[in-house]
């Protein structure tokens, strides 16, 4: 099988939130489908290949009414890091959502609400060396 590597999408299509929590990520999950009223399941790991093959917790939340995709990944696996360059960072949350500019500031909002997560931003991902670890492909394993 041939794996490519994106080094730069120009316009991604896509947000990602880093947040420090102290707490498991069926709890992280568990707390923002309680307050923000969400549905976070735990599906298939994300699986990166680099040197080594690498798998990530994920928990997916998909809002059919909004046309819209949220991912939690661990960013860290027992072989490595998910983004190395943000080892303090315990979850990436990457957004797709077509309204998300309208409504991020009050998602962020809601997400400090929460007492088991520390701290929250977004990403800039134009200086991210490499898009790829956020690429999720569902056709894993």
């Amino acid at each position: 099988m041939k794996t490519l590597q994106l080094d730069r999408i120009e316009n991604p299509d896509f947000s990602v939130l880093a947040i420090n929590s102290h707490v498991k990520s069926y709890k992280i999950c568990w707390s923002i489908n309680k307050h923000l009223n969400t549905n976070f399941i735990k599906v298939k790991s994300h699986k990166v290949e680099t040197n080594t093959i690498q798998f990530f917790d994920r928990f997916t939340f998909i809002d059919i009414k909004n046309d819209s995709q949220y991912d939690l990944v661990c960013n860290q696996s027992p072989s490595g890091y998910l983004l190395g360059s943000h080892k303090s960072v315990n979850y990436f949350l990457k957004i797709q959502n077509k309204l998300w500019q309208s409504e991020k500031q009050y998602f962020i909002d809601k997400l400090n609400e929460i007492t088991d997560i520390l701290l929250i931003f977004e990403l800039n991902l134009e200086k991210i060396k490499s898009l790829t670890p956020f690429i999720l492909n569902d056709k894993q394993n």
